[in-house]
């Protein structure tokens, strides 16, 4: 072998070790700023931990802005406020009794840590009568505060304000104007409604004529068909003949079929006392699809059977139940 090919070859093996290790220094380089970058995050992240893990959990809740903890803060707030304007009011009807004789509240208040008070919403109903116009706004924050409170205080708050409508609804159906319109402006206000309408099936079955229209045609006064229908059972319950016609439209009405167990429901009682329309109702509704609602209209036609109601005995003659 001669010389200059001896040399060329030489060469070439030492491009060869000098590219190694090159490569091998860039390896090394890429792992060591690797290494160091991930040092890096790391002390950030412990930088970033350290606050929060000093913090109490409220303190992080506050930290973080929470929005349901400022809402429940506001709603506690608006609570003490209006427990405050009940008691104002309770004040009020004390100082106004006869011979300046003090009055015993007609419902004792209750004062249990931060519990429920009986008789709010009555006291703010009874202010709306006597016209106070912002009664009702009282009431309908009331209304509002009830999901900040536990499932007890819950029961009661609603009970309370389903009495104060009750006796709204008594005042209405005894024809008083005044009432049945705080009654009305009620169903206007979405925290108020389903209470509202009920009264006005209340004041309906009472006899208010007034009340019942909005019953009678939901769609022209925005209300819900679903509340209106279960609110027309008092009326159909005393025999009025347009609220009996309008839950047994609601039960021949394939597009309302939703609504049929609560017109079977509304039915009952006017079947037990020989409504035709009534028994002819639910009748059809005995033979629906719909187990609850075939169900309930079955047991509805058997209670006018047991009233010896003649329509009811053959209409179950017919479904094969007799």
């Amino acid at each position: 072998m001669n010389t200059p090919t001896v040399f060329r070859i030489s060469a070439v093996w030492r491009g060869i070790a000098g590219a190694g290790c090159l490569a091998a220094l860039y390896m090394l380089s890429l792992q060591w700023r690797t290494i160091r970058n991930l040092r890096q995050e790391n002390e950030l992240l412990h930088a970033q931990a350290q606050p929060f893990a000093a913090d109490t959990p409220i303190q992080t809740w506050v930290a973080r802005g929470s929005e349901a903890t400022e809402l429940d803060q506001k709603d506690k707030l608006e609570l003490l406020r209006l427990r405050n304007e009940v008691r104002q009011l309770r004040e009020q009807v004390t100082r106004s009794g006869p011979n300046g004789t003090p009055d015993a509240p007609q419902t004792p208040l209750v004062q249990v840590g931060g519990e429920h008070q009986a008789g709010e919403a009555r006291q703010f109903a009874l202010a709306a009568m006597q016209g106070d116009s912002g009664a009702l706004d009282k009431l309908a924050r009331l209304a509002a505060a009830v999901r900040t409170m536990n499932t007890n205080e819950q029961d009661a708050a609603r009970s309370d304000i389903r009495q104060a409508f009750e006796a709204l609804a008594t005042e209405a159906g005894k024809g008083n104007a005044t009432t049945l319109q705080v009654v009305w402006q009620a169903s206007r206000m979405r925290e108020l409604q389903g209470y509202a309408v009920g009264a006005l099936g209340q004041a309906a079955g009472l006899g208010n004529e007034e009340a019942l229209k909005p019953l009678l045609d939901p769609e022209s006064y925005l209300l819900l068909r679903s509340s209106t229908t279960a609110a027309l059972k008092p009326a159909a319950d005393a025999g009025n003949a347009r609220a009996i016609q309008a839950l047994a439209a609601t039960a021949d009405d394939q597009n309302q079929r939703a609504l049929w167990f609560l017109a079977a429901q509304g039915l009952e009682t006017a079947a037990a006392a020989g409504n035709a329309t009534a028994i002819n109702s639910l009748a059809a509704l005995a033979a629906a699809q719909n187990q609850d609602v075939r169900k309930e209209a079955t047991l509805a036609l058997e209670a006018a059977a047991r009233q010896h109601q003649p329509r009811a005995e053959e209409a179950l003659r017919k479904l094969g139940w007799r």
